[in-house]
């Protein structure tokens, strides 16, 4: 029998080695006990927590770390006395933030910690919710650590363990519920209140006794009372304590306009007098959550002065569609193309007359004389009226530049407008030689013949001084390609008569300059009234969409409408008065005059084009079906939307002083959305729910501290993640060690044995 179990144990010891061998080859992991590991901690205490409390949480760990909503803030050393913890203890946020624990964690997954494996450990004076479990879950996984959560409540446990209500668009009355901790039983008085603290009205009244069974107050109050939010005030048997609660009660007043000016604040515009609103400066509003408007003013405001900060949330809003925006342009100085081209893009206009933008592409022949004659000031004002014409043209049109003595050279030979780079040529050039601007026109007329473009014309830039020539039967030749001729007569001394007779012939204009000052900003009034103004002051006749005359304006600026816009009104010419972008029950709009009557008053006055305006801005605020409901505990906002209509929702959450945050709803059953909001801050946030590219609706959203509550799904998995003490290592050389110890184990026991 003893030979038997010499025999297994000999076997044994054979193949034990072996079994390791063989997991090294397969790569298996080892389990290890998890304590044997060096240990970080992460401590997610929130305000009020004390420095002792701080030390005492961190035990005895190597590396332990403040967590705080942006970062991790490192602590004392394990020995360091309390007073060290103090600096640490003046950081704690008022609630918890693991995201910095969870970039942590994925940073530690790098090769250099792969080589010293640790043990996490987190401490919270506050349940996690379930989401921010699974996450921690997960993470810890992916980086093969064990980890453990650590939950030392507070020792003055709220008394509210959550609270819930249920949002509804024009509601007057709100129906509310309040989940109770099990030690009120204990008070002798708790009592429910609103409004404010030197004014309440009790919404209910009892003892310990008289709470329902299941410990939840079940209450209603008109929506105006519970703006200034709710109080309990619990006394009696050790307890003395009140504490206020936010509900996200708005008032119905409650602007939902924001008007951005630098106008004086006793103005009041059209818009003012419609609706209530805030009355910002440009630099205020830059500090403002713009997003709690539902339509934003930008009062004539220039677009290439805007603040930065503001200009970025105005993209924004525009790119989420969370809002709507007017813009007034109501003077030449609120813009011209290329002032803010990202702006521009979202206008419903575009920032040039309409006529301008709608001609055909032009090829254009430009001649400048740099003879003799043209020597001093007069060849500075032709390289001048060059460049400035070549300002005036269309990126598209085909430009040929050519300079001209009594030899010819081309610069350019009818290339996109948007590649001449003419300056760095023109302006070093220097007056020499004669003049003969008939061969320099002849060459050119036989050039731009060849243009595929149908406008065709041609800028003479000279003083007129030429050798004689056939000009008239250039003239002819000109007309006969279809194309026209200006000339710019340049200096006090020049041949007026032989200029002005060949633009004449060409059905073109003569310009005289003198000055630079003179140098026409646009050229080409011949050009179908290319050359009208960006602001046009006068009696302008405003049509309305039918055509009707509906009233006239005294100024507005004339702009061309992009695609697509809709034009609710414009001028005689086509110039939108009224335009708008549509995006759903959202819009980017333009109103190209003023907002205040200055040259408004008989359009204003109005009661058509009044009441259309009217309604157009009326729409924005309108809101679809849109249940809301509210359940808040100590991990912060639930948020349960209900609707057939909703495809794809997301919430987006903003406030003042605090980045944007946007998460998707999860689906919580039919036409039922569900999203768990981890807010940082308490206080009064403010949510808009967007489906399909724009905000079909937006509420107030408060963030409470002092709840106790947590979720029951949270719990279980506390304990799940609890439970994990073992740390599975996949390192290799852990495997060969074990072979080896254990073969020389074998060796030396086989040998006693023998």
């Amino acid at each position: 029998m003893t030979g038997h179990k010499w025999d297994a144990a000999k076997i044994a010891a054979w193949t034990f080695p072996l079994f390791l061998l063989a997991a090294y080859a397969l790569g298996a992991a080892l389990p290890l006990p998890a304590r044997l590991l060096p240990e970080r901690s992460y401590l997610a205490f929130t305000r009020g927590a004390s420095a002792a409390e701080l030390k005492a949480a961190r035990g005895r760990a190597r590396e332990a770390f403040l967590v705080l909503p942006d970062r991790l803030f490192p602590l004392p050393g394990r020995d360091a006395d309390v007073a060290a913890y103090e600096p640490a203890a003046r950081l704690l946020p008022e609630r918890t933030n693991i995201q910095a624990v969870l970039a942590d964690l994925v940073a530690a997954s790098g090769d250099g910690w792969k080589s010293t494996p640790r043990r996490a450990r987190l401490v919270m004076d506050e349940s996690p919710g379930i989401d921010e479990i699974a996450a921690l879950d997960a993470v810890a996984r992916r980086v093969a650590w064990p980890f453990s959560l650590d939950l030392r409540p507070r020792t003055e446990a709220s008394a509210i363990l959550g609270l819930a209500y249920r949002i509804a668009p024009n509601d007057t009355r709100r129906t509310f519920e309040l989940a109770l901790s099990s030690r009120l039983r204990n008070a002798s008085s708790i009592v429910v209140s609103a409004g404010t603290e030197a004014a309440s009205h009790v919404l209910w009244r009892g003892d310990g006794e008289t709470l329902p069974k299941d410990l939840v107050l079940r209450l209603s109050a008109e929506s105006a009372a519970l703006e200034t939010g709710i109080f309990l005030a619990v006394a009696g048997n050790g307890m003395d304590e009140r504490r206020r609660f936010d509900l996200a009660v708005e008032s119905a007043e409650r602007p939902r306009v924001l008007v951005i000016s630098e106008k004086s604040k006793t103005l009041r515009s059209f818009v003012e007098r419609l609706y209530p609103a805030d009355r910002l400066s440009p630099a205020e509003a830059a500090l403002r959550n713009l997003r709690a408007y539902e339509l934003i003013v930008i009062d004539g405001l220039p677009l290439k002065r805007l603040e930065p900060e503001l200009r970025a949330e105005l993209l924004d809003i525009a790119r989420r569609r969370t809002g709507s925006i007017l813009f007034a342009a109501d003077s030449p100085d609120f813009g011209r193309r290329g002032d803010d081209p990202e702006l521009e893009a979202i206008l419903p206009v575009a920032l040039m007359p309409r006529e301008l933008k709608n001609i055909p592409d032009l090829a254009i022949l430009i001649l400048v004389d740099v003879s003799g004659s043209m020597f001093g000031d007069k060849l500075s004002l032709a390289k001048v009226s060059g460049l400035e014409l070549l300002r005036t043209l269309k990126p598209g049109d085909r430009v040929g530049l050519m300079l001209f003595s009594d030899e010819r050279r081309w610069i350019y030979r009818f290339e996109p407008n948007s590649e001449i780079r003419a300056a760095p040529i023109l302006e070093p050039l220097r007056a020499k030689g004669g003049t003969d601007l008939a061969a320099a026109l002849d060459e050119g007329l036989a050039l731009l013949a060849a243009q595929e473009r149908k406008e065709r014309h041609v800028v003479v830039i000279s003083d007129g001084v030429t050798k004689p020539a056939d000009f008239a039967a250039l003239a002819d030749r000109a007309r006969s390609i279809g194309a026209t001729v200006s000339a710019m007569g340049i200096g006090e001394e020049v041949d007026r008569s032989l200029l002005e007779r060949l633009a004449s012939r060409c059905k073109g204009r003569y310009y005289a300059v003198r000055t630079p000052d003179e140098v026409p900003a646009l050229l080409f009034e011949d050009r179908k009234s290319a050359s009208r103004p960006p602001f046009a002051e006068g009696n302008i006749p405003i049509l309305a969409l039918n055509g009707t005359r509906i009233a006239n304006v005294g100024g507005m600026a004339q702009y061309a409408a992009s695609e697509p816009a809709t034009v609710l009104f414009a001028n005689e010419f086509g110039d939108p008065l009224f335009a708008s972008r549509e995006y759903g029950n959202r819009a980017i709009m333009l109103f190209a005059s003023d907002l205040y009557g200055g040259y408004t008053a008989d359009f204003f006055a109005s009661v058509d084009a009044a009441g259309a305006i009217k309604d157009r801005l009326d729409a924005l605020f309108a809101e679809k079906p849109l249940e809301v409901s509210v359940s808040e505990n100590a991990r912060g906002p639930f948020v349960l939307v209900t609707s057939d209509a909703l495809v794809a929702p997301r919430i987006l959450i903003t406030r003042e002083g605090e980045s944007p945050r946007e998460r998707s709803f999860d689906r919580a059953g039919a036409g039922a959305w569900a999203a768990r909001i981890a807010l940082p801050n308490a206080g009064r946030y403010h949510a808009a729910v967007i489906d399909r590219g724009s905000a079909i609706a937006s509420f107030p959203l408060a963030s409470n501290p002092g709840l106790a509550g947590i979720d029951q799904g949270a719990a279980n998995a506390v304990l799940r993640i609890l439970s994990r003490a073992v740390f599975w290592c996949h390192d290799d050389r852990l495997w060969l060690a074990l072979f080896f110890a254990a073969s020389l184990a074998c060796t030396i026991i086989l040998r006693v044995k023998r």
